[in-house]
């Protein structure tokens, strides 16, 4: 642990004290953002995906109380919200508050919180990081309460409550893939996740070989989570359709893409369009688990660029600016993969750049993307982080 976590739990009880009384017995958590690089939009067919959690953060403070009261305290809102834990059936939903609302119901119904807790809790994880963001949310109230309320289920085990919490938010679009990212991250390494086995592994990336460069083009993307779940609907019209012509198939998962090929014409166009992009993205994945064995990143860097394009030609969330933003980073030293964010509101793409190459990267793709569209790029550069930690206020101390 270093000394920028004591520094953020420093702020965090300068929060604590006024808002409640006092600091003593608090425990933090502070949770990474995650990012997909290959897999996103296969996680509704049991999909193989390959993420990182990136050094942007969500933390709680959290303390168990004596009796029955919740209070929750927003930092960027400066909003508190109290309520009691035997009648939160009854509390508005207020904006800011449904996410550790929906948790502290779905944590009281399940018999593991015995009584009420105080919590401050924040993030300044950047809209353009999309779903990794509110995953990140997630995971630090949920590691807080654990440790708070000495939770004996494992973190996996918690994941299932948060994901049950981000579908009611947000739908199918919710992707857990995200949370073990999170959960069991580590600093230059990659996590694989296998959604229909459940299981997931590190993929060493090579130690502070390669940074995250993430391009925001500032432009909003209205309703971004309609428009996801209408491809889910497209690609469970496209289930349906495949099952006509092969018997016992539980969804895209089990489609092989010469079968897909073969029935071309089975299914509409648009529909087909969504199919291929799914089938050929799990093969994409499975193609860079063998160069990650390799060592082989230059290759798995070109699997995330060719995803890009899938997700532009058969999928169609992209635009001309990210496709151009993608298709000029190619050309430039250093940059071994490029690919739009999906599912965010803003309209962003991120890059795997050798380190020594970033700062060249960055100016490059900046004075392109002016050149081109007379407009800033604003852009962004991550590491690869280690998951969730958790820390009382006693051991900070030995900080």
């Amino acid at each position: 642990m270093n000394l920028n976590l004591a520094d953020t739990i420093t702020k965090a009880e300068k929060l604590f004290t006024p808002q409640f009384g006092n600091h003593k017995t608090f425990h933090y958590a502070i949770s990474p953002a995650s990012i997909i690089f290959l897999g996103d939009h296969t996680h509704y067919n049991d999909g193989i995906l390959i993420s990182a959690a990136v050094n942007k953060y969500s933390w709680a403070a959290v303390r168990k109380r004596a009796d029955n009261s919740v209070n929750l305290y927003r930092k960027n809102t400066d909003k508190l919200l109290s309520f009691s834990l035997s009648e939160i059936e009854k509390v508005n939903e207020a904006e800011g508050f449904k996410m550790i609302i929906g948790i502290t119901a779905i944590l009281k119904n399940e018999n593991l919180l015995t009584s009420g807790f105080d919590c401050i809790f924040d993030s300044s994880v950047p809209q353009w990081l999309g779903l990794g963001g509110l995953a990140s949310q997630q995971m630090a109230v949920i590691a807080g309460l654990k440790k708070a309320f000495d939770f004996k289920e494992s973190l996996q085990d918690l994941i299932k409550y948060v994901r049950t919490n981000e579908l009611k938010l947000i739908g199918k679009i919710s992707n857990i893939a995200n949370y073990y990212t999170i959960a069991y991250g580590k600093k230059s390494k990659l996590i694989l996740t296998d959604l229909r086995s459940r299981e997931f592994k590190s993929l060493p990336l090579g130690e502070n070989e390669y940074k995250i460069v993430i391009c925001n083009t500032g432009e909003e993307i209205d309703h971004v989570e309609n428009i996801c779940n209408e491809r889910i609907e497209e690609c469970e019209v496209g289930v349906k359709g495949l099952r006509l012509y092969i018997w016992g198939i539980k969804n895209l998962r089990d489609v092989q893409l010469d079968f897909l090929m073969r029935h071309l014409h089975m299914i509409p166009r648009k529909i087909f369009a969504r199919v291929l992009y799914n089938v050929t993205e799990r093969i994409r994945a499975e193609e860079a688990v063998k160069f990650f064995k390799q060592k082989k990143i230059k290759d798995f860097g070109t699997l995330i660029t060719k995803s890009h394009g899938s997700l532009s030609l058969d999928y169609e969330i992209s635009n001309d600016k990210l496709d151009f933003i993608v298709t000029q980073s190619g050309n430039l030293k250093g940059v071994a993969g490029s690919k739009m964010i999906s599912c965010s509101p803003l309209r962003s793409t991120f890059h795997l750049v050798e380190t020594n190459r970033v700062e060249n990267f960055v100016n490059q793709i900046r004075k392109i993307y002016f050149d081109k569209f007379n407009e800033d790029l604003e852009t962004h550069i991550l590491n690869i982080a280690d998951g969730v930690k958790v820390i009382s206020r006693r051991q900070l101390n030995s900080l």
